[in-house]
């Protein structure tokens, strides 16, 4: 969103108070989603690749919401946390 501003309007000497944002925006077929079925790692696979920090959340042709880098990393983050708190416990016999 930054490099797109920075990209379309400053660089080419527009106003942000005139520009709208259609002419600014990602052009529809270069626009990377994912559905509410794709992993979590894939979508921060598609999030690293690309260099973007947001990705919309497309089913059925509609917008159904937008997932950002800090809520991949978070579900990471959590899986993990889960994860090692298994192992604690299985180490420490309470499992």
């Amino acid at each position: 969103m930054k490099k797109d501003y920075l990209r379309k309007i400053i660089v080419q000497g527009r106003s942000s108070k005139s520009t709208k944002v259609g002419d600014i925006m990602t052009e529809e077929n270069k626009l990377i989603t994912v559905t509410s079925d794709t992993k979590v790692l894939r979508a921060m696979q598609l999030m690293t690749d690309n260099r973007i920090r947001h990705v919309p959340v497309i089913d059925d042709k509609e917008m159904i919401g937008m997932v950002s880098i800090g809520d991949v990393v978070r579900a990471v983050v959590s899986e993990h946390r889960d994860e090692l708190d298994r192992l604690n416990a299985y180490i420490q016999g309470a499992y």
